[in-house]
């Protein structure tokens, strides 16, 4: 008897686990096309469940109206839920700094969040700030939803401002928790960038940065490192140079004097793409040949990055991948409570980048 109600127990556990995670596609529009959802076999693959537990979910959402059967003996979502159930959300989108949107990851990031915002069912408004004293609480007042986008000073602000509402965080402070964090996988980006520079034949690269050495860029110089190493490389003549970022022009006048003084260096890793631009001008202004003298490859790019000469080899990051996460995510932070205990809170996901190749390597 005490087998046969353990069994009973777990059957049942299952059914609710499946009732869930079914819930959750729902919420997240992941049903195949013309409304319908999986089959109870393909959902079972995709959930991890069996058989008779996604047939009894399906039963149970039958009854709380969120499915119901098709003559042809599919599910397809419930008329009235498609109504209500997936309505627009507002959300807003915050982003650092005066021209933080120019950034052109940034700005692929916001223009996916507008291109589908009839499929992600979400509304964008778009406000910027040069820190997180200066966000405006009644930006946020009447929004379903808050994303963050970039590195915030004084972070610690943003826990108060965010506490009540859903809130995604996009290459935010790695010491500051969001319902759902999105980030680049920094240390991959630094792999790539030594796996393309050691292919390409240099010997001594050294990496630059106009950073304090937050944790961002400390992984990608790590990741670079790391790399290198594996590929054969030695970091026995390695160097780094950590710019402080505050001061426009006394950062450009210390890049010159290391533009000037790198010696047997062949390559340079610009940890971020403003100390990229700012290299290859200098090089172009004191007659350094590139790539022929030293290669430069950075990560993502501004408009004006894009425009250099020679053109800049770069690390994309995927931004538009991660609007489509942080949509996904921000449906279902924003669903009921029974589905949103259902999610890992205070999740991070990092996204792979990939390389583009032009003519400064």
């Amino acid at each position: 008897m005490e087998s046969e109600h353990l069994q009973f127990k777990e059957a049942v556990l299952k059914r609710d686990q499946a009732r869930e995670r079914v819930r959750e596609l729902i919420q997240r529009g992941k049903v195949q096309g013309k409304g319908y959802l999986p089959s109870v076999r393909k959902a079972a693959e995709l959930i991890g469940l069996n058989r008779d537990a996604i047939w009894r979910a399906y039963l149970d959402l039958e009854q709380e109206g969120y499915i119901r059967k098709t003559p042809n003996r599919r599910f397809e979502l419930h008329p009235g839920f498609k109504a209500k159930g997936l309505r627009t959300l507002n959300v807003q989108l915050i982003t650092v700094g005066v021209d933080s949107i120019r950034f052109s990851g940034l700005q692929r990031f916001y223009k996916t969040l507008l291109d589908h915002e009839s499929g992600f069912k979400i509304r964008t408004h778009l406000k910027w700030a040069i820190d997180a004293g200066e966000i405006n609480p009644e930006w946020i007042d009447q929004m379903d939803g808050v994303v963050l986008a970039g590195h915030f000073d004084r972070y610690e602000l943003l826990e108060s401002l965010t506490k009540d509402i859903p809130c995604i965080g996009v290459i935010t402070p790695q010491n500051w928790n969001a319902d759902f964090m999105i980030d680049s996988d920094n240390q991959q980006i630094g792999a790539l960038a030594a796996d393309h520079i050691f292919q390409s034949g240099a010997t001594s690269p050294c990496v630059v940065a106009y950073s304090n050495q937050d944790g961002r860029h400390s992984l990608r110089k790590l990741g670079f490192q790391a790399k290198w190493i594996e590929s054969g490389g030695s970091l026995s003549d390695f160097e780094e140079h950590w710019i402080d970022p505050t001061n426009t022009y006394k950062r450009v006048f210390e890049l010159e004097q290391i533009a000037r003084n790198l010696g047997d260096h062949d390559a340079v890793f610009c940890l971020e793409k403003e100390s990229a631009i700012d290299l290859l001008n200098i090089f172009d202004c004191i007659g350094v040949n590139v790539p022929e003298e030293v290669r430069v490859i950075s990560v993502d790019g501004t408009f004006e990055g894009l425009k250099t000469t020679p053109k800049l080899t770069y690390v994309k990051q995927k931004f538009e991948e991660m609007a489509t996460i942080a949509a996904e995510q921000l449906r279902l932070l924003c669903t009921d409570k029974a589905t949103a205990s259902a999610t890992d809170s205070k999740e991070k996901i990092l996204v792979p980048a990939e390389i583009v190749l032009r003519e400064s390597t």
